[in-house]
C-alpha cells in the first residue's frame, strides 16, 4: 500500500500540478468515473496519466478557443464586418435589428456584438458562450404581418383582433395604407402590420417582410386561392419566415376550407396534418370563431422563435407608414426594434433627419418613450421618410448636422450622375398639387443615347396639354413601371425594347396600356395624333407570337439554327421577327426557314418545339426571344 501511494498522488497535489482548484479537480475525475472521497485521497498513477491527459487536452481545447475569439474584430462597423465575414451588406442591414442588435452605419461593435451577430448569421464562428452578454437581451412581441388576396377578410380580421373598427372607416372596405397595431394577450404583446389588400400598393408588402417575424396569410373559404394571394405567399417566402394561414369567411354558405388547403399545399405549404410543417387555423372574421385559436398558435410560434431584443442599446428600427398632416408636418408610424425611442431624441430615418416632438402608441395615447419591440408614431422629422426605410438614434444636435450634410452630398451626386429617385409617394403629392391636365408618361429605351433623343423630341413636340416623363429609365419595360404608370394614371412608352411577361401581365390586370416602337418619328406621330384626340393610325404592330431559343445549332452552307420553343401564338414561314435579347430590340429580319423533325413546316404554334433560321442574321443566343408582328388595320 505504502509503495502504491507513493507512485500516485493525492488529489490536492495534482490539483495543485495542473493549476486547479481541487474541487475543480473531483469534478473531472467524476466524469471521468475516477472515485475521490476528498482532496486528501489518493489516486493511483494510471488515473494520474489518465487526468493529466483529459486536463492537458481541455487547456489546448481552451486556448485555441481564445485564439480564435481574440481573432474576431473588435470596435468595427458594419461596412467593416460584411467585408470581413465576406457577407452583402443588404443581408446583414435586414436582419440585424431581428437579433437585437442596432443598426448604424457609424456605430462601432464590440468583438462580443461581433461573435453574436456572426453566430446568429450562421457563420463560421466559435460558440458563443458569454452568458453576461446575452442577460442584455429580453424577450420581445412578436411582429406580424397580414397578408392575402383584396376583400378576403385582412383587416375585418384585425378588428376582431383588437375590438376597432378600422374596416368600417377605410375607404371602400379596403385598407389604403400600411398600419401597425398593438394587441394584448394574456399580458403579452403581439404587434400586427395590416399590408394594403389593393393592388395600387403591391411594392410596399415587402418592405413590410423586413420586421416581420411571422405571417398570417389570409385566404377566404369561399373563394380560395387568388392572383394576391400568390403573390403574398411569394412574398412571405422571400421573407424566409414562418407561415400561418387563416382560412376566412368559414361561416359562409359555399365556404370549402378542404379546397383552400389543396391549392396551397400544391405551392409548399402542406398542412400539419397531412404531414407537413404549415398550420391552418378556420375562422370567421364576422363572428369572431376561431379567433382565440389563431392568436394561440401566434404566441406559441413566437416561443418557438424565441424572439429577444437589447432595449437599452441605441434606438433603431423600420418606417412603416409616413404622412403629411397639414397641422404637425411629417408623420411617421415606425417599428422601434432595438433601444428605446424618446421624446427629444435626433434621429436619422431613411434621407430625413429631426428631433422627436412627440410619440404616440397605436392607441393615439400620447407617450415620453416607445421601448423595443414596439409600434409608434413619431412627431418631429423635417420630411417624410420612405416607407420601409431604417432609422436610426443620433447622438445629438450635432451629429445630426452631419448626418444632413451626408444626405444633401449624396442628393447633390445623384443629380450630377442624373439618377435623382423620384418616388411613388413623391409623384402622388405633386400629382395632388397640381390641377392642371397632364399626360404622365413611363419612358423605357435601350440605350441612354437613344433615351435622350426620345426625350428630346418629346419635349419638342407642341401640345396644348403639357407631357410629363414621371419616370425614365435604359432597359426592359418591368412589373415596377406598370405600379408606377397605374399610380400616376398614365402609360408607357417603349424604344427598341419590350416589356418582361410579368409587366405584361400586371398592365393587362391593370389596363395600363404599354407602346413600343422602334422608330422615333413614328413615336413622335402617334403621340401628336393621340393628343389631338384624332385616330392614332389606320394600321398597327401586332404581335402573334413569342418563341424562346432553347439552342443554337451550326449548319454548314446555311448558318444557324436556333432549337426553339413557341411560349404563345405562333410563328410562320415568312413572318416578321424582332429578335430580343435582355428585353432590347437588337434586329428585325424574316423566318427564312421552319422545320420540326426535321421536316419543312408553314407554322408552328404555342406549344411546339421547332428549329428556326432567319434571314441575313446569324448571331443568336441561347435564351434570345423572337417576336412574331404582324401589321393589321385598326
Amino acid at each position: 500500500m505504502k509503495k502504491e501511494s507513493k507512485q500516485g498522488k493525492r488529489v490536492y497535489e495534482l490539483a495543485k500540478e495542473l493549476g486547479l482548484k481541487s474541487q475543480n479537480l473531483m469534478e473531472i475525475m467524476q466524469e471521468l468515473g475516477i472515485p475521490a472521497k476528498s482532496t486528501l485521497s489518493t489516486i493511483d498513477s494510471e488515473s494520474v496519466s489518465l487526468i493529466t491527459d483529459y486536463v492537458n487536452e481541455l487547456k489546448h481545447k481552451a486556448q485555441e478557443q481564445k485564439q480564435e475569439l481574440e481573432s474576431i474584430p473588435d470596435n468595427i462597423t458594419l461596412d467593416e464586418f460584411c467585408v470581413y465575414f465576406n457577407i452583402p451588406i443588404e443581408e446583414v442591414r435586414e436582419k440585424i435589428m431581428k437579433f437585437g442588435l442596432p443598426y448604424k452605419p457609424s456605430y462601432r461593435y464590440s468583438r462580443q456584438e461581433v461573435h453574436y451577430l456572426a453566430q446568429e448569421l450562421g457563420l463560421k464562428t466559435p460558440p458563443f458562450l458569454d452568458e453576461e452578454f446575452k442577460k442584455r437581451f429580453v424577450k420581445r412581441a412578436p411582429v406580424v404581418t397580414v397578408m392575402g388576396h383584396v376583400d378576403h377578410g385582412k383587416t375585418t380580421l384585425l378588428d376582431a383582433i383588437r375590438k376597432t373598427n378600422v374596416a368600417a372607416r377605410e375607404k371602400g372596405q379596403i385598407t389604403q395604407a400600411i398600419g401597425a397595431s398593438t394587441v394584448r394577450i394574456n399580458g403579452e404583446d403581439i404587434i400586427f402590420i395590416d399590408t394594403p389588400g389593393h393592388e395600387a400598393f403591391t411594392e410596399m408588402r415587402l418592405r413590410g417582410s423586413l420586421v416581420t417575424d411571422i405571417v398570417i396569410l389570409v385566404v377566404a373559404a369561399d373563394e380560395g386561392v387568388k392572383e394576391q394571394t400568390i403573390e403574398s405567399l411569394n412574398h412571405a417566402k422571400a421573407a424566409k419566415v414562418p407561415i400561418i394561414v387563416a382560412i376566412n369567411k368559414i361561416d359562409k354558405p359555399g365556404a370549402d376550407p378542404e379546397m383552400v388547403k389543396h391549392q396551397l399545399a400544391d405551392r409548399g405549404l402542406l398542412p400539419e396534418e397531412w404531414g407537413g410543417q404549415t398550420v391552418y387555423v378556420l375562422v370567421s372574421a364576422k363572428t369572431g370563431q376561431g379567433v382565440q385559436d389563431l392568436l394561440e398558435i401566434i404566441r406559441l410560434e413566437a416561443d418557438l422563435l424565441d424572439l429577444k431584443t437589447n432595449p437599452n442599446t441605441i434606438a433603431s428600427g423600420t418606417v412603416i407608414e409616413s404622412k403629411i398632416d397639414k397641422n404637425v408636418g411629417p408623420l411617421a408610424t415606425v417599428i422601434v426594434q432595438t433601444g428605446t425611442l424618446k421624446v427629444g431624441t435626433y434621429l436619422r430615418a431613411g434621407n430625413t433627419v429631426g428631433k422627436i416632438r412627440f410619440l404616440k402608441d397605436t392607441f393615439g395615447k400620447s407617450v415620453n418613450l416607445s421601448p423595443a419591440v414596439s409600434a409608434v408614431e413619431i412627431a418631429g422629422l423635417e420630411e417624410i421618410p420612405e416607407a420601409g426605410e431604417i432609422f436610426y438614434e443620433l447622438s445629438g444636435i450635432e451629429e445630426m448636422r452631419e448626418e444632413k450634410e451626408k444626405i444633401e452630398e449624396a442628393k447633390k451626386k445623384e443629380k450630377e450622375e442624373g439618377r435623382v429617385p423620384k418616388t411613388l409617394e413623391e409623384l402622388l403629392k405633386e400629382m395632388e398639387e397640381r390641377e392642371e391636365k397632364h399626360l404622365y408618361v413611363i419612358l423605357k429605351a435601350d440605350t441612354q443615347g437613344s433615351l435622350e433623343a426620345v426625350k428630346r423630341a418629346i419635349s419638342e413636340i407642341k401640345s396644348p396639354i403639357p407631357i410629363e416623363i414621371v419616370h425614365e429609365g435604359v432597359g426592359g419595360i418591368v412589373k415596377s413601371d406598370v405600379l408606377l404608370a397605374s399610380a400616376s394614371k398614365g402609360f408607357i412608352l417603349g424604344f427598341n425594347v419590350r416589356p418582361v411577361q410579368e409587366a405584361i401581365n400586371e398592365a393587362k390586370s391593370r389596363g395600363i396600356e404599354i407602346r413600343t416602337y422602334d422608330i422615333i418619328f413614328e413615336l413622335v406621330d402617334e403621340i401628336e395624333r393621340l393628343l389631338k384626340g384624332a385616330e392614332i393610325k389606320e394600321t398597327k404592330e401586332v404581335v402573334v407570337g413569342r418563341v424562346t431559343v432553347k439552342q443554337t445549332f451550326k449548319v454548314p452552307n446555311v448558318g444557324t439554327v436556333a432549337g426553339c420553343l413557341v411560349n404563345e401564338g405562333k410563328i410562320y414561314r415568312g413572318a416578321r421577327v424582332k429578335v430580343i435579347r435582355n428585353n432590347t430590340v437588337i434586329y428585325t429580319t424574316e423566318v427564312s426557314s421552319l422545320k420540326r423533325f426535321k421536316e419543312d413546316v408553314r407554322e408552328v404554334v404555342k406549344g411546339y418545339e421547332c428549329g428556326v433560321g432567319l434571314k441575313n442574321f446569324n448571331d443568336i443566343k441561347v435564351g434570345d426571344e423572337f417576336e412574331v408582328v404582324e401589321v393589321q388595320e385598326v
